[in-house]
């Protein structure tokens, strides 16, 4: 099944952060490698829920990299490097690693592991609501959870 939030990027961040900034949207990273079975609960289970997709499909993009991927990145400030070495740059050695950034590019929150789909909207409304900007996110979520 499809993930609708999911862009079709060539890796050149600073274009995909503009993308999203002239839809009103925000960027996030999926950082993945192949057999990660995190990653693919990811995919199949919190991307696959209803509430989910048609949260993100409006107010973010997913863009994915493979931490151990070859595949040129140009990152946020122009500078072209591999996958692998964006990951690095980032401190991303797991996977998966969700990174959300904020319209003008600084990283909001770097989110590892599965997370299920009630917590993932969690995080959507911590970052779109603009609570990234007074609260930290385990504080929003413990609080805001049901």
């Amino acid at each position: 099944a499809g993930i609708p939030f999911l862009k079709p990027s060539l890796l050149n961040l600073k274009e995909d952060l503009d993308d999203a900034n002239k839809e009103g949207k925000y960027l996030f990273i999926m950082f993945h490698q192949e057999g990660c079975p995190f990653c693919d609960k990811m995919r199949r289970v919190t991307f696959q829920d209803k509430r989910v997709q048609e949260y993100y499909k409006k107010h973010f993009y997913m863009v994915e990299i493979d931490i151990r991927g070859a595949n040129e990145v140009v990152d946020l400030d122009g500078k072209k490097m591999t996958e692998r070495e964006f990951a690095h740059k980032y401190g991303v050695r797991l996977t998966p690693v969700l990174m959300f950034l904020s319209q003008d590019g600084k990283v909001i929150a770097k989110v590892p592991g599965y997370v299920e789909p009630d917590e993932f909207l969690l995080i959507g409304r911590y970052v779109v609501e603009g609570h990234y900007k007074n609260t930290n996110l385990i504080k929003f979520i413990k609080e805001n959870k049901k």
